[in-house]
């Protein structure tokens, strides 16, 4: 009987103690994804703030290399896929980018429309986790009735 006490007991406690944890990991979650959120609006006013700056995502990574990365970006407005050189960066397929940058010949592909981004030219950037973070909390908002 005491023994059968104890058990439940020992379960009861297990039982409480994970729902306390994963409480607190969702609440853990739920903030960081406002954070995300924060910083995808964060992004969005930059961009509106910077006329000569566009988003674009990053469709493709087909070369790397010490001195940069050869991509096809695929622009945010448009949805147009144009090849592009990241000097002395390293984006990775589906990073979500505000960009300055200019076309030009690309000696490579043989294409008069390379887009070529100098360091210090990506002046924002958001990986598809965070982007994954940032859609949880606006899905979140819609649920509960939230506007911005």
């Amino acid at each position: 009987m005491f023994l059968n006490l104890l058990l439940s007991l020992a379960i009861v406690g297990v039982v409480a103690l994970a729902t306390i944890v994963l409480r607190r990991l969702k609440n853990r979650q739920v903030r960081q994804d406002a954070l995300w959120f924060g910083y995808e609006q964060h992004m969005n006013e930059l961009r509106e703030a910077s006329p000569e700056a566009e988003m674009a995502r990053v469709a493709q990574v087909y070369q790397r290399a010490k001195s940069g990365t050869k991509a096809v970006i695929a622009w945010e407005r448009t949805g147009v896929e144009q090849d592009s050189w990241f000097e002395g960066a390293n984006p990775s397929p589906g990073d979500l980018l505000l960009l300055r940058g200019s076309a030009g010949w690309g000696p490579d592909s043989a294409s008069p429309n390379v887009f070529y981004v100098a360091p210090g030219q990506v002046l924002s950037s958001m990986t598809v986790e965070a982007q994954a973070a940032a859609a949880r909390h606006r899905h979140r908002r819609a649920a509960t009735g939230v506007t911005p």
